[in-house]
């Protein structure tokens, strides 16, 4: 949830997707409304009637998103097998993350009329509520991805169990590997914690402009916040956004090619189960069900 703790439910929705282990998005998917709600309840601290629309509005999102996205998720999830057989290269990798980029986009305008309505709606006192919760939670931050060094923190220890739980076990030469190439990789955490104070700040700062706007007024101004939310409108951090991305496509195909092929036949076999559950949960739509 560490990089969408603001957008709520949408965060946990689609974080769920991609947890680790056969089984697990099946078990937990259909629990995602409940775990949403829980989120935004911890950062808005919901009253009575709060607690009831938002609970509705999530209902309708993950109906929403069971039959809309996941089927188009189980697809994508057939293509990155492909990819996995073989050794794509960088721009490979940058498609198929584009590809899931504007599934998560979509899935964010599915949320504007819900926002319009519900993010105007917190006091001042649940406005400073949020503050500090998002305050204490900068705190994890900067312990756990404020450093540069890979030796400190967690990035090297996230990214590792990240690979092994698609490729399984590294070897300590890939440990090496992926340890000198995350410290010469150009992280700059300086500039996460920039934008991330920004994205704060204009969540925030849009949950008071929205009070007294018109319906349509609400609808604009929640769309413009997402599309800031998705790209920086410094010009500064946005260039960084681009160069990060392209580095990580860079870096992922990289990896893959020094993977063992029992290592790629682990992946595809991971990336099989999970489409097997999104299209068992979706009720078996779209083509190539198993």
């Amino acid at each position: 949830m560490r990089r969408a703790r603001l957008a709520g439910w949408l965060a946990a929705a689609l974080a769920a997707l991609w947890l680790a282990g056969c089984g697990v998005v099946t078990l937990t998917y259909p629990r995602l409304p409940t775990i949403a709600l829980w989120q935004l309840d911890s950062l808005w601290d919901l009253d009575e009637v709060q607690h009831r629309g938002v609970a509705e509005a999530l209902r309708r999102w993950h109906e929403w998103h069971r039959h809309g996205q996941l089927p188009a998720l189980a697809e994508l999830l057939v293509r990155w097998q492909r990819l996995a057989a073989g050794t794509p290269d960088a721009a490979a990798v940058c498609r198929e993350g584009e590809a899931l980029r504007a599934l998560l986009r979509e899935a964010g305008e599915r949320t504007v009329d819900d926002l319009a309505r519900w993010l105007p709606t917190p006091t001042d006192a649940q406005l400073a509520h949020w503050q500090r919760r998002l305050a204490e939670r900068d705190e994890e931050w900067r312990r756990d991805w404020g450093d540069p060094d890979p030796d400190r923190g967690l990035r090297l220890r996230r990214t590792r169990e990240r690979l092994e739980m698609f490729y399984g076990r590294l070897d300590d030469a890939q440990r090496r590997w992926l340890r000198d190439r995350l410290a010469a990789s150009p992280y700059r955490p300086d500039l996460a914690w920039a934008e991330r104070q920004r994205r704060q700040a204009d969540w925030l700062d849009t949950a008071r402009r929205l009070r007294g706007l018109d319906s349509a007024a609400a609808r604009a101004e929640v769309r413009a916040l997402w599309a800031r939310t998705w790209r920086s409108p410094d010009p500064a951090l946005a260039a960084w956004q681009d160069e990060a991305w392209a580095q990580g496509c860079a870096w992922l195909a990289d990896w893959h090619a020094r993977a063992t092929p029992a290592q790629r036949e682990r992946a595809v076999a991971q990336l099989q189960a999970w489409e097997r559950e999104l299209r068992a949960l979706a009720g078996g739509n779209g083509p190539n069900g198993r």
